[in-house]
């Protein structure tokens, strides 16, 4: 009789020691996600980023405009707290953004300009790119003050200075240039071609700022579209695949430099961008395929494996998630561009505490 008792107790002690794991593990995995709505609908969001007073701008890409968000007086599930700017000119896509340190939002427009607003007046001047049809894409601040950005179609990267309105073009050989870091002496950038004309390059190239020299570094296998692009509080590049499903760290100690790949769980992935919270040791990123926001946890991940990741649904179907950026408090805030070029559209900015 004592020896029935004791394995059953055992068999519950055992199967209570597994439900407080579950329970555990749940508590930690779980986050909060909730979404606020455009203004005008069929916005697209594309890109987005933070002012120094917290408020959060964003590309409309589909409706010409550029948004503004304002954390504090916003409400999801609405569109309180965000207001619009049109752009002077119609069909400008409107697509990548940054804040510059002076507080001047600077964007880019797939028709061929690079945009700045001020915010204190709400006025917006554009400023043409030299080559035609360029398609500008990413852009980021220098210590200067110049703004970096690369042009898509161009082939180039770019400088433009504020002071005298002039710009300055490089070009960086085919390859289709999408997303950039600056590490103080290089620039850094996405190589991967356009996969929907079965167009791969699949290369990460690194500009040097001051000899102008190019160079690159080939990421297999032949469809792993070098994507997103991110800078690590320790000078480290991060960047995803966005075909190959996975996000990769780029050891530039070594030459060339090694990639130290993390493989990203389930079928349908695709990563698309991607930034480091050195604070916490994760890597967020947008998977656009799946519809999700997925972290990698860097004192658990393994190099050649999905350890360490973790995977959170987007409310909304067909979210399509394109870009995201991180706040002072650690969330993640995202935007929600649905399959635009699909001509299926999503007028959602979504936001994931953890």
């Amino acid at each position: 009789m004592k020896k029935a008792f004791s394995k059953h107790f055992l068999r519950l002690l055992v199967v209570a020691v597994f439900v407080c794991g579950l329970f555990w593990t749940t508590s930690v995995q779980a986050v909060t996600i909730v979404e606020y709505l455009t203004p005008t609908p069929n916005s697209s969001p594309a890109d987005l980023a933070f002012d120094d007073k917290g408020h959060l701008w964003f590309t409309e890409i589909n409706t010409n405009k550029i948004g503004r968000l304002d954390p504090f007086t916003a409400k999801p599930g609405t569109s309180e707290g965000i207001v619009e700017y049109d752009l002077p000119q119609k069909n400008s896509k409107p697509s990548y953004i940054i804040v510059a340190k002076d507080g001047i939002v600077w964007f880019s427009e797939m028709a061929g300009r690079i945009g700045r607003l001020d915010p204190a007046t709400g006025k917006i001047k554009e400023y043409d790119v030299p080559t035609p049809k360029s398609e500008p894409h990413h852009l980021a601040e220098a210590a200067d003050g110049s703004i970096w950005f690369l042009e898509f179609e161009g082939n180039k990267i770019a400088r433009l200075k504020p002071a005298s309105e002039s710009i300055e073009e490089f070009p960086v050989g085919e390859g289709h240039p999408h997303d950039l870091v600056l590490d103080g002496e290089n620039i850094w950038y996405t190589k991967g071609g356009k996969f929907w004309a079965q167009e791969f390059f699949n290369k990460i190239g690194w500009f040097d700022i001051k000899t102008r020299e190019v160079s690159e570094v080939s990421v297999p296998p032949k469809k792993s579209v070098p994507h997103g692009m991110a800078l690590a509080g320790d000078g480290g590049v991060w960047f995803s695949q966005l075909f190959a499903g996975k996000i990769t760290r780029l050891d530039t100690a070594k030459n060339p430099p090694a990639l130290i790949e993390y493989e990203i769980p389930g079928k349908r992935k695709g990563p698309h961008d991607l930034i480091v919270d050195s604070k916490r040791g994760w890597v967020w990123f947008v998977d656009n395929r799946g519809d999700n926001i997925g972290r990698l946890d860097l004192s658990k991940a393994k190099p050649g494996t999905t350890e360490g990741m973790e995977m959170f649904k987007i409310p909304t179907p067909k979210a399509h998630p394109s870009e995201l950026v991180l706040d002072k408090e650690g969330n993640v805030w995202f935007t929600e561009m649905g399959h635009y070029f699909r001509g299926r559209f999503q007028s959602k900015i979504g936001k994931l505490v953890p």
